[in-house]
């Protein structure tokens, strides 16, 4: 006679696992497919650039060698050598591009290029209150300027590991996948022979994989020339390298 109780207390258990169940799931994604959770991180970044006059046995786009003075109105632009050339130190540069060997088959660290690495020099103001030396005093001011380069850098994925492309590449370097970075920095002239300058950049999306990458941290380099003869002869600087260190984030990644 007390059938009709344990059938009673089965059904019960089955309809509270059900619901359990049914509460797992966000509202509105049941049964969709699963969805990639966004990436973020650290990284570090080593690049190497050059002028056409430093290396003339790659065929790049134009350049413009900066002398160090200060100039505003030009643009002075910089390139890396192409994907296909054995550059030690950019064959090396980066764990950004894989987001940190998250991307499927990639390997530390990536191969890159800066094509270009560009910049105009700009004279900044900084104007800041100071605190008033009695009650009801007149506002006071420190007012700062400086020249500092306003730069752009579009970082060219060779591959997501270290070394060159093939030679021949099938894939051109226009056509390979782009990080777009701004940077400014302050700059100083130690001698003849070299600029050294420091700063901040901001990460500002890409093509393909990195149209939503965004990320921010500190640069830092120096312009110098591998001629013999050296910068003073030259009358500018012929080649840099610069460093990056920063956080990223990308909230729909293509890791696959």
């Amino acid at each position: 006679m007390h059938l009709p109780v344990f059938r009673s207390a089965a059904v019960a258990v089955v309809l509270v696992l059900a619901a359990l169940a049914a509460l797992a799931q966000p509202t509105g994604t049941r049964g969709a497919p699963a969805q990639t959770v966004g990436v973020s991180g650290n990284f570090s970044l080593i690049m190497m650039v050059h002028t056409l006059a430093s290396i003339p046995e790659y065929n790049v786009a134009a350049t413009k060698p900066w002398d160090g003075a200060n100039q505003p109105g030009e643009t002075f632009t910089y390139r890396s050598i192409p994907c296909t050339g054995n550059a030690p130190v950019n064959n090396i540069s980066s764990d950004l591009p894989s987001y940190n060997t998250r991307v499927a088959r990639s390997r530390a660290p990536s191969s890159l290029r800066a094509h270009p690495y560009e910049f105009n020099v700009v004279r900044r103001t900084i104007r800041t209150r100071l605190k008033p030396l009695r009650r009801n005093a007149k506002p006071r001011f420190r007012i700062q300027r400086f020249w500092e380069l306003s730069g752009r850098i579009t970082l060219t994925v060779c591959k997501l590991g270290p070394g060159p492309t093939a030679n021949p590449d099938p894939i051109p370097d226009p056509a390979k996948p782009k990080i777009f970075v701004s940077f400014r920095a302050r700059y100083s002239r130690s001698t003849a022979e070299a600029v050294r300058w420091t700063g901040t950049f901001t990460l500002t999306g890409g093509t393909e994989r990195y149209a939503d990458l965004k990320g921010s941290g500190s640069i830092a380099g120096y312009f110098f020339c591998f001629a013999a003869e050296g910068c003073a002869a030259k009358g500018s600087y012929q080649d840099g390298q610069f460093v990056m260190h920063g956080t990223y984030t990308d909230p729909t990644p293509q890791l696959s």
